[in-house]
């Protein structure tokens, strides 16, 4: 199971976060509480929960134990957003005046910071994977439901990884804040594959997107 972080002041402010460290806006906490809720009703046990140490992630974590969602969040420090060098604190008026360039990369680029001294898609590639073995030799053989509470950019590559083969470059999956996903893990011919159970919105449980779904992995 994934969970996106909350709304952060960042996103608020319409900004590339990456690894800048912003803390939940009032209405990310609000979201937060109805991920919560929305998990605990759900009936679906959870053998472990990991974090992102980024404040965003780790104050939504914090939320879903406050409410009663067990067990606590451990930190895992492959959960951190895609590291977005230079661009990272800008909005996109500061993005276009610094970094024009950017905004005209072809789709199959966007998830790639290494010209702007952030992480390249190689670099998101080898920490998922590092993740992933970690999190599969840990839960596997007892078929355990794992929760990760993260990011938005990190997710997306995420779940391109478990669900397709080859990896593709491109892939149209909206993560909201505090959207919640449940993903199948299964042997299939030979490959450990996922399948898509669920992607659901705060919208679906009521509560306000908000503005930190926008344009940038973020």
């Amino acid at each position: 199971m994934l969970l996106r972080h909350g709304e952060s002041e960042g996103n608020a402010q319409s900004r590339m976060q990456g690894r800048r460290d912003y803390p939940l806006s009032a209405l990310g906490r609000e979201q937060a509480a109805r991920a919560a809720a929305f998990i605990a009703q759900s009936g679906l046990t959870l053998n472990a929960v990991y974090t992102s140490p980024l404040k965003r992630a780790f104050e939504t974590a914090g939320i879903l134990a406050e409410m009663g969602v067990r067990p606590q969040a451990l930190v895992d420090d492959d959960l951190p957003e895609i590291a977005a060098g230079s661009l990272e604190g800008l909005n996109e008026a500061e993005i276009r005046e610094a970094h024009p360039e950017f905004m005209h990369r072809p789709l199959r680029e966007t998830g790639d910071f290494a010209d702007y001294g952030g992480e390249s898609n190689a670099d998101v590639q080898a920490r998922l994977t590092r993740l992933m073995a970690r999190l599969e030799a840990r839960h596997r053989v007892a078929e355990e439901r794992v929760l990760l509470v993260g990011h938005g950019g990190f997710h997306y590559q995420l779940v391109k990884a478990l669900l397709c083969e080859p990896i593709p470059r491109i892939c149209i999956l909206k993560f909201g804040n505090c959207t919640v996903s449940l993903l199948r893990m299964r042997e299939r011919r030979g490959l450990y594959m996922g399948e898509l159970v669920f992607h659901v919105p705060v919208e679906l449980m009521g509560g306000t997107s908000g503005e930190g779904a926008g344009r940038f992995f973020r």
